[in-house]
């Protein structure tokens, strides 16, 4: 039981840690395609990554962080999602 307990407090640690440097990155990080900070953004829950995109665009205005974009985010509405809209290429047809 005793190492169950040591293997939760080591993985509780590793979440608080990780959290930790992505809510650096988000607030103070210097730059927005911080690899580790960007990687981490991917896996949090849409809310906090449109928390965190909202400040990166605050700081980094002129620089749009790659991870903030339209097409790293799951789950992006596409452009003409209509699925009775004519394709833009004539259908695919030869």
């Amino acid at each position: 039981m005793r190492t169950i307990s040591g293997l939760l407090q080591i993985i509780g640690l590793l979440v608080i840690a990780i959290a930790g440097y992505w809510v650096w990155f988000v607030n103070w990080g210097p730059n927005p395609n911080d690899r580790v900070g960007t990687t981490v953004a991917t896996l949090v829950p849409q809310q906090m990554r449109e928390w965190g995109c909202g400040k990166l665009n605050q700081r980094f205005a002129a620089e749009a962080p790659t991870v903030c974009s339209p097409v790293a985010t799951p789950n992006a509405p596409t452009p003409n999602s209509d699925p009775s809209a004519p394709a833009p290429n004539g259908g695919g047809r030869l």
